[in-house]
């Protein structure tokens, strides 16, 4: 199975997750963050960084322009990832295999189930039994 289709049934499982910019934009600037700083740090960093850059009211010029800038970063996501001298493939086999052990916040699961889903960022259940969840490895990419 490729990685798209893996993602496929990924979002399958979440059926309330809807294709929102905003959430998209906090979501990467979080992860370009996560190396460098502490949780804190970076979850207020991201809300700066989010209003300020991209105000609620602002929406992105057309779908071209969010499709070609989402495709540029994953371009230089596989580059970075390869020239770390890793598989991309392997390693976002891992990936996807962590995220897909994730559980949903039981509260945000129970409103997105009754009222739909509201433009907020998917939240992991902090109470998830540690046993449950899967962590990448990803010396299984190194080459």
């Amino acid at each position: 199975m490729n990685h798209s289709t893996e993602l496929y049934y990924w979002r399958k499982q979440r059926p309330a997750l809807k294709a929102n910019h905003r959430v998209y934009f906090q979501n990467i600037i979080e992860e370009l963050l996560e190396p460098l700083y502490t949780k804190e740090t970076v979850k207020n960093y991201t809300r700066d960084i989010c209003s300020r850059y991209y105000p609620a009211h602002m929406e992105p010029i057309d779908d071209e322009a969010v499709l070609d800038s989402i495709n540029d970063i994953e371009v230089f996501s596989i580059n970075e990832v390869e020239l770390m001298g890793y598989d991309n493939d392997k390693c976002m086999d891992e990936t996807v295999k962590e995220i897909s052990s994730r559980k949903q916040d039981p509260i945000q699961q129970e409103l997105w189930f009754k009222s739909g889903y509201d433009g907020t960022k998917w939240m992991k259940d902090i109470n998830q039994d540690p046993s449950t969840l899967y962590k990448a490895d990803y010396n299984r990419g190194k080459k």
